[in-house]
């Protein structure tokens, strides 16, 4: 998959641009507020229909604006598409080759990004959602059902949740959500728990790659194992007045995480900043490969700043990765020097300053 082209309208702080890519590094300098997150955030976008910063439409529009337009053309197995994302307050509108989509997570088949941006080790140190939401974007790759279970699920959630608040809940409705929540949940759980075992396959040769040895650290999904429907609709039912009591279900895959661990310890308490950055970096990582054995083609990468996130031996690691794999890289930077990347290989160097962009240097692959 290559991005080979971007045209903006109207997006953030950018008035407008008409920017070509090469398939290698694409690097975008500046000084911080001048746009160089923006222009990442589009090629998000433009993969994904959904900002990696959870914004809004209304919060992507250049103030004034109506309208903000991002233009793409992707090259994804040999073929030329374009890509369209119109983004107004209230509406969003994605088009493959001019046509409207009615899922934009249809896009991701035909541009996938890893994104890795500064909020990234979140996936060590946030909440079990982070993790829990990790899990899920793999495992919808690898089965297009999974999403809409999940969101199946979270339905028949909401519907359990708002009958145990009821005084008078009728048991034969909360039985036949339990009923529905227990089929769904099962098969989220286990979805998760292969998706798992894959990343586990290939994580270990990231962290040795990020001077973390893959020996002193664990991941561990929570919950029993297996899940089989039978017994997660027994538990659901025995938990019914203690979950009135907390007017929410406690039982089911929505409460599971993913146990980071480092020497038996938890990462996010026990490792060090650097640690829980690398951890966090090679499960992107690890997130890149995966998806490429499903979709047969390297997604893009985007990475927003990490040289802010990364020390200089780190940077060195992970740019030798990058230009070892051929993948095509978006990144950004305060400045050239900060990006290590071999002069035999592929590059575009652009500036951005109030949001307007100059290419400063292009070179092709040797």
């Amino acid at each position: 998959m290559l991005l080979e082209w971007l045209r903006i309208r109207d997006f953030r702080n950018i008035a407008g641009a008409e920017l070509r890519f090469g398939a290698g590094l694409n690097l975008v300098v500046g000084a911080n507020g001048q746009g160089k997150s923006n222009l990442l955030e589009a090629v998000g976008v433009l993969a994904s229909g959904r900002s990696f910063r959870q914004a809004t439409s209304a919060m992507m529009l250049r103030r004034g604006a109506e309208r903000f337009l991002l233009a793409g053309g992707v090259s994804c197995g040999g073929i030329a598409r374009r890509l369209d994302v119109l983004g107004e307050e209230r509406r969003q509108e994605v088009r493959l080759d001019g046509k409207s989509m009615a899922a934009a997570s249809s896009m991701e088949r035909v541009l996938a990004a890893v994104t890795v941006t500064p909020e990234t080790p979140l996936l060590v140190r946030g909440g079990p959602g982070e993790r829990r939401n990790y899990l899920d974007w793999l495992s919808f790759f690898a089965h297009r059902r999974h999403g809409v279970e999940a969101r199946d699920y979270q339905r028949a959630l909401q519907a359990r949740n708002r009958l145990l608040k009821q005084s008078a809940g009728d048991p034969r409705e909360l039985t036949a959500w339990e009923a529905q929540l227990a089929v769904l949940g099962a098969g989220i759980a286990a979805r998760r728990r292969e998706t798992l075992a894959r990343v586990w396959e290939v994580l270990p040769g990231y962290l040795a790659l990020l001077d973390l040895p893959p020996e002193r650290f664990s991941m561990t999904l929570t919950g029993p194992e297996p899940l089989a429907v039978e017994a997660l609709r027994e538990r659901l039912a025995a938990s019914r007045e203690r979950d009135r009591r907390l007017g929410a279900t406690g039982v089911g895959p929505h409460r599971d995480d993913l146990l980071l661990r480092m020497e038996g310890q938890p990462l996010a308490r026990f490792g060090s900043r650097g640690q829980q950055k690398r951890f966090a970096l090679a499960l992107k990582l690890a997130e890149g490969e995966l998806l490429e054995g499903v979709l047969g083609e390297p997604p893009v990468m985007v990475l927003d700043d990490p040289a802010s996130e990364l020390d200089r031996d780190g940077m060195a690691r992970l740019m030798a990765l990058m230009a070892r794999q051929g993948r095509q890289c978006f990144l950004s930077a305060r400045e050239v020097g900060e990006i290590p990347w071999p002069e035999d290989r592929s590059r575009v160097v652009c500036s951005v300053a109030a949001g307007v962009f100059q290419v400063i240097m292009e070179c092709e692959s040797s």
